[in-house]
């Protein structure tokens, strides 16, 4: 091997700690002990033509086994990168939901296909043929994936990727050069208004009345309204103002920011759901369980829509109970509750 002695050290470190040593061709090189995205510990070994470049190499490897971060490099598979981009990039920049929407679509759609690829090995022919067989093969529900799903599959791996070139493991981000796949423009169709007033007829009765009625006024968003609390309304003034969101997400309640800042707003409300809004705790207290009243310790003590054991009202719960309303109102009911606040957004711009 040549000459192999420790620069400028008197004495081996540690055990996995590294040492630096000269090789026969005149540059220097230090192996030390590093996690990998995966957890487990291999050795990986740094280069230099100085004893100074390698040791600083060496340092900042240690420094990220003292910090429980993962010492990545381009020539790992794709796989294990974008697993260490979520742990430690993702899950501190976006919100809850987002991440987990991330999360679904790199295990469901990315990993399967591209995971076996080496990060710095991976090629704009490997994204263009990954995207196309997206097109023509089936998601997890049997489904062919809408343009939509593989225009939000295409930005998560642009972003992922992203950071591995501001980071210096890659030289370019080969999922920029893709295009993104094209998403069909869904046709909103507007209430008519007599369609309208049977919505709003058959919804008379039911308990989520002041949520629907919200949702067809101002254009919320399901999760805008179902994360509603009293004190998030003043029905004198006759305004909401949106603070929290709702969300369902692997099985727990999420309460979060809204989608955006422009998404903390203040709302006017009609009259129509004023009315409402005032008739809802007498219904909902004519609903209640009292002996079987469990909040969750993390949701608004004045939570506006709940169940009868005091708990935020599931989405999915209150999209079927919106489909169940339509049917008893003659209205297709595959529209989705969310479709509420398109309809609400178009009557808007009609009467402006």
């Amino acid at each position: 091997m040549g000459e192999m002695r420790c620069a400028g050290v008197g004495k081996r470190n540690p055990n996995g700690m590294g040492t630096v040593v000269k090789r026969s061709d005149g540059r220097y090189q230090a192996a030390v002990y590093v996690y990998t995205a995966t957890g487990h510990r291999q050795r990986k070994y740094v280069y230099g033509h100085t004893w100074e470049e390698v040791n600083d190499k060496r340092l900042k490897l240690l420094g990220n086994n003292r910090k429980g971060v993962p010492s990545v490099e381009s020539s790992m598979l794709l796989k294990d990168y974008l697993l260490y981009w979520l742990d430690v990039v993702a899950s501190h920049e976006l919100r809850v939901s987002t991440f987990s929407r991330y999360s679904a679509l790199i295990n469901d759609y990315i990993v399967p296909h591209l995971g076996h690829r080496r990060l710095n090995r991976l090629s704009v022919g490997d994204v263009r043929r990954f995207l196309a067989d997206l097109a023509k093969g089936k998601g997890k529900g049997g489904k062919m994936l809408s343009g939509r799903t593989r225009q939000f599959v295409h930005a998560v791996l642009r972003s992922a990727l992203q950071h591995a070139v501001r980071e210096e493991m890659i030289g370019r981000n080969v999922a920029r050069l893709v295009a993104p796949p094209k998403a069909e423009t869904a046709e909103i169709k507007p209430l008519d208004k007599p369609k309208a007033e049977m919505l709003i007829e058959h919804a008379d009765k039911h308990w989520l009345r002041a949520a629907w009625l919200i949702l067809l006024a101002t254009g919320l968003r399901r999760g805008e309204v179902l994360g509603l609390a009293w004190s998030d309304v003043d029905l004198t003034a006759r305004s909401l103002r949106v603070r929290r969101t709702l969300q369902k997400i692997d099985g727990e309640y999420v309460f979060g920011e809204p989608k955006s800042k422009r998404s903390r707003r203040v709302m006017r409300l009609p009259l129509l759901c004023v009315e409402a809004l005032r008739r809802h705790p007498d219904i909902a207290a004519e609903r209640a369980l009292p002996a079987q009243w469990r909040p969750l310790p993390r949701q608004p003590a004045d939570l506006i829509f709940v169940t009868r054991t005091g708990r935020p009202v599931d989405p999915r719960t209150f999209n079927r109970a919106f489909e169940r309303l339509c049917r008893r109102a003659g209205i297709d009911p595959t529209r989705p509750a969310a479709h509420l606040r398109h309809l609400a957004a178009h009557g808007r711009g009609r009467r402006a």
